[in-house]
């Protein structure tokens, strides 16, 4: 007699646990249909290949918020279709209302606020090289989302961010089966005490803008750019912020997503009454960090 073959269910089950290898399987045993729907939405083999990696990884993520596990199939199918859906709205090849989607697409901001990251999953991306492991970063926990965002964000080509992205979600399934659970800071407490850090970060520089509360955060030789600045040393860096900030600009901490070598900071700013203008609505702050302080900042600010 043959071995039964475990059900749907059951992966689903462990995979809901954060069993790596439960995960792995039901995402391999679901491929090829996963693909056919792909190419069905989208039309195109290489669209198709993305939007399966993309659904790995979000299934990955959000492996924790399947309720029935007997619907295990019906809830990847939905996120290909989410995805698939994301990216027809980005080509703006297709109107939505055209796509018979139970569920919208998951805006960016539910995702950074929503994602239940189990503890091998980040294992995972820490090990990923730091260009790779940023472009994940940004694709899947940040407001840039687009292809075209984070070639802003990370200043290379379209097609860089494409190959990086890809070579991440490949190491990412393949390090499934390898990564090991159980750190002694959890995931969820590591980044609510990147929250708490940067909140009270801005709090006591709205209150009191002075040069000491960088050298928290900051190395003295901090590297910041924005699209139109330049910003070389904390005098020089928090010199700029603090002229803002005693002219009425206010930084309000909607987001935070952090690995060990990368913190993304969702910024949205509030500007005096008397200058309006004066800071785009909304930024990603993207910090590189060495001995728990930012060595580089890029500051994006999204279309």
């Amino acid at each position: 007699m043959g071995a039964v073959e475990v059900t749907d269910a059951e992966l689903a089950t462990l995979a809901r646990a954060g069993d790596a290898q439960a995960v792995a399987g039901l995402l391999e045993r679901h491929r090829p249909a996963l693909y056919a729907a792909a190419i069905g939405l989208l039309g195109n083999r290489a669209d198709a290949l993305d939007a399966v990696q993309d659904t790995n990884v979000v299934a990955l993520v959000r492996i924790g918020e399947l309720r029935e596990v007997a619907a295990a199939k019906r809830w990847l199918h939905t996120v290909l279709r989410n995805v698939c859906l994301m990216r027809l709205r980005q080509r703006r090849e297709l109107a939505s209302e055209h796509l018979d989607v139970a569920d919208p697409a998951p805006s960016p901001e539910h995702l950074l606020e929503e994602h239940a990251m189990r503890e091998w999953v980040w294992h995972a991306i820490d090990a990923l090289d730091n260009d790779e492991k940023l472009t994940l970063m940004l694709r899947y926990f940040t407001r840039c989302t687009a292809y075209e965002a984070i070639a802003r964000v990370t200043a290379v080509p379209v097609g860089t961010v494409r190959s990086r992205l890809h070579r991440a979600r490949t190491q990412m399934a393949d390090r499934l089966t390898a990564t090991a659970a159980g750190t002694s800071l959890s995931r969820d407490s590591a980044e609510a005490q990147q929250r708490a850090q940067w909140a009270e970060f801005y709090r006591r520089v709205h209150e009191r803008p002075v040069a000491a509360t960088y050298g928290d955060l900051f190395a003295p030789d901090v590297d910041v750019r924005d699209t139109v600045g330049h910003w070389a040393g904390l005098p020089d860096w928090s010199a700029h912020e603090r002229e803002a900030i005693a002219l009425g600009v206010r930084a309000n901490l909607v987001g935070v997503v952090a690995s060990n070598t990368v913190t993304v900071l969702e910024i949205d700013f509030s500007n005096p009454f008397d200058w309006p203008d004066h800071c785009p609505p909304r930024a990603t702050f993207v910090h590189h960090v060495r001995d728990d302080r930012s060595v580089r900042l890029r500051i994006h600010y999204p279309d």
